[in-house]
């Protein structure tokens, strides 16, 4: 009765503790958007209105900012589905040489910082100092064409490019188990390979690519760096960045309500386009096209252009991640910016990287981005962790509820999520947490809680309960249980979930410009987004270049992992 007592009071807690963690930022969020007060938290009846609401959506401005967000998300996410959609095909149904470099390569791409991306393609494509552009002057003289990367064609070419690893990893499986028996007869009855693909292939594919685009859409809805480094100097904005300018860059005092207030719109989007995508998955069904048979669909014959083929999916990877980091690389030896040239190359120095040794302000990031990312990722896999053990493993009575809250998440975006917990870390001040390293890694851990809690979930299906039934039988206590039987079996997924978080907490820089204050606080994403913003661009080279390196080992641990387990299960199956 005793040990029933204690495990009902533990999972009680667990959901209590996820409440909070969920629900309080959001309800202070919604509290803020009504708050006429100058300072954050005042929520006296005499502050509290529609004025903040009415500012916000009687502004002419606001008609651009929502036209802006809509053409940015949309093209983002049809641009990085089709080109997820030709690389699958290509690695999948094709007989193209050399798939196995880009099924390795599409994901590694994971491994570059968007912001670091963003600002490769200013150090290519800026009007003033873009290396491209300064070469078109020298060939063709000061009248040459110009491209301009500060646009919003800009922002959506390099979003949909940043979107394709992940769609890419959806769609292969799909495209590698499908019927090939429609495409066969379609083949029989005289149909050419691209009329095949395009009203046979791709309509049974239909249900899972608008999936995968609601999907990449609701990520390029909630992504900061790559607007905030591309839009802002040019005065375009989209809903995060408008929130940031808000808070962050305001002449005088911040409206803090009138940032909430338009953060809410950005919820109830981000809410529905997650609703609508979880309705239909739900649906796929109906659409299923793969059977249990066994079966390799037919590869369509490329002919002559085999070759063009592979070239393009190696550009692909080139724009990806190589060239940002050759940008890079290359800018970090200069002692000031300037385009390749044989001059250039003559004055190269190791300057900025003993810079980085000397500065003491990259010490402090580097300690302050440790600490963060390895509390982050200890903290969101022990609490899915047990979050997950409530919800498969138990019989509690919300245990629905809290997976549904443990997803919650998913659909705030960062630099909302960000706000939500600014207001309520100035709720409660007697816990000194605004302003710390602590902040960010509690705002983190919550919003990576859903990816967390989904791995464990999956994860803890596979485990059958005859171990844990018969450690009890053999008078193990719960929580020996826990560490003796669970633990050991799920380290790799344990690893897995550390390593992809801190992959994310150390290159997302939305939500720590939003909770960090002052200089002895800054982690790495918000020295880097201070560095380029003052105009140390070498140095940020350094920086950047470092990181890659780092982030892109990182990758290749988490692929092996990856692998060893899915060869793991293979065995055990």
């Amino acid at each position: 009765m005793n040990e029933s007592l204690r495990i009902s009071l533990w999972q009680h807690g667990i959901f209590l503790l996820v409440l909070f963690l969920v629900l309080a930022p959001l309800s202070f969020l919604i509290l803020g958007s009504f708050s006429t007060a100058r300072l954050p938290g005042d929520f006296s009846l005499h502050t509290m209105g529609l004025v903040n609401y009415i500012s916000v959506y009687a502004d002419a401005s606001t008609l651009d900012l929502f036209a802006n967000t809509i053409i940015y998300v949309g093209g983002s996410a049809a641009l990085g589905i089709v080109l997820a959609v030709a690389l699958a095909w290509l690695v999948e149904r094709t007989n193209m040489p050399g798939k196995i470099f880009l099924y390795a390569g599409v994901p590694t791409t994971l491994a570059m910082p968007g912001m670091l991306q963003a600002m490769a393609w200013v150090l290519l494509f800026s009007p003033r100092i873009g290396f491209v552009n300064t070469w078109m002057k020298d060939i063709f003289g000061p009248g040459a064409p110009v491209i301009d990367v500060y646009t919003l064609e800009g922002m959506i070419c390099l979003e949909g490019v940043r979107l394709v690893p992940t769609a890419f990893l959806m769609l292969v499986p799909l495209m590698r188990s499908m019927d090939p028996s429609l495409e066969e007869a379609a083949a029989v009855s005289g149909a050419r390979p691209a009329s095949t693909l395009r009203k046979v292939t791709l309509k049974l594919l239909a249900p899972a690519l608008v999936a995968v685009m609601i999907y990449q859409a609701m990520t390029a809805l909630e992504v900061f760096e790559i607007p905030g480094i591309l839009g802002l100097p040019a005065g375009i904005y989209v809903f995060s960045t408008k929130i940031y300018a808000i808070v962050r860059t305001a002449t005088f005092m911040p409206v803090y309500g009138q940032a909430n207030a338009l953060a809410m719109v950005y919820v109830l989007i981000a809410v529905a386009t997650t609703v609508l995508y979880t309705r239909l998955i739900s649906r796929a069904e109906r659409y299923t096209i793969v059977t249990g048979k066994g079966y390799r669909p037919r590869q369509f014959d490329l002919g002559r252009w085999r070759i063009p083929a592979f070239i393009a999916a190696l550009f692909f990877l080139f724009i990806s991640i190589v060239l940002p980091f050759v940008v890079f690389l290359y800018a970090s030896f200069l002692p000031y910016l300037q385009a390749p040239s044989a001059a250039a190359f003559k004055v190269m120095t190791l300057k900025n990287y003993r810079l980085l040794a000397e500065y003491g302000e990259v010490g402090s990031a580097l300690r302050n981005t440790f600490m963060m990312v390895v509390t982050t990722a200890t903290a969101t896999v022990a609490l899915s962790f047990v979050v997950s053990l409530v919800v498969v493993r138990s019989k509690f009575w919300a245990r629905k509820l809290l997976d549904q809250l443990a997803f919650v998440p998913h659909a705030i975006p960062g630099i909302v999520m960000g706000i939500a917990f600014f207001w309520l870390f100035l709720k409660l001040d007697f816990l000194p947490l605004y302003g710390t390293i602590w902040a960010i890694s509690i705002g983190f851990t919550i919003s990576f809680l859903s990816y967390g809690t989904r791995s464990m979930n999956a994860a803890l299906l596979q485990i059958h309960k005859e171990l844990e039934e018969a450690a009890y039988v053999s008078g193990a206590p719960p929580w020996r249980t826990m560490w003796r039987v669970f633990v050991p079996l799920m380290m790799p997924t344990f690893v897995g979930v550390w390593i992809w978080v801190v992959l994310h907490a150390v290159r997302i820089a939305g939500m720590p410009l939003i909770l960090a204050e002052g200089p002895g606080n800054q982690v790495l994403a918000i020295l880097i987004w201070n560095m380029w913003d003052e105009g140390y661009v070498p140095a940020v080279a350094a920086i950047g270049t470092l990181l890659m390196i780092s982030l892109l080992l990182l990758t290749v641990l988490v692929r092996i992992i990856g692998f060893r387990r899915h060869a793991m299960q293979m065995v055990g199956g």
